[in-house]
């Protein structure tokens, strides 16, 4: 699965958004590569879709905003002879994807650092130390992902995604 910052999902939200410029007065009458920029936006939308149902908090207003997207880019990729159907279906598009950046930047919350310290040197009996030890191997597993290569004391950074004001 990939993992994306909320600068990416915002990011890959306004490569969407300028993709759909291309279309603002119709198709451009070259079928072939509109229909390669709409699947590329099609897969973008369902890759972003389906990070935040995995994320584990409810987000489906969000996913439905894609969907609804999604949709709206079939019906182009299918009617792409129906200038009116374009350009009415880009203007719901650039709405809808307003929308799901004002959502993303206003529910999404990004924690930017977790702070573990590294309590190995209060302990002294060798049991102790292993158990102490193993925890702080397993925070910096599950906060940080295996990482190659580290000394104690080091500090550490990856941006985590986690919830949601409300």
């Amino acid at each position: 699965m990939a993992y994306f910052t909320r600068n990416k999902m915002l990011t890959m939200v306004l490569e969407l958004y300028t993709a759909s410029h291309r279309f603002e007065s119709g198709s451009t009458g070259d079928d072939a590569e509109d229909l390669k920029v709409l699947i590329g936006c099609q897969q973008k939308a369902l890759v972003l879709g389906e990070y935040l149902e995995s994320q584990g908090m409810d987000y489906t207003d969000i996913v439905e905003k894609f969907e609804k997207y999604c949709n709206l880019i079939y019906d182009i990729s299918e009617n792409l002879k129906d200038t009116v159907l374009v350009i009415d279906n880009t203007e719901k598009i650039q709405w809808a994807l307003s929308e799901i950046l004002q959502d993303i930047e206003n529910r999404i919350v990004e924690i930017r650092n977790i702070d573990i310290y590294d309590f190995r040197g209060l302990v002294t009996a060798p049991g102790e130390k292993a158990i102490v030890s193993g925890e702080i191997n397993r925070l910096i597993d599950d906060c940080l992902g295996k990482v190659e290569g580290l000394t104690e004391g080091e500090e550490m950074y990856r941006p985590l995604i986690v919830g949601t004001y409300e």
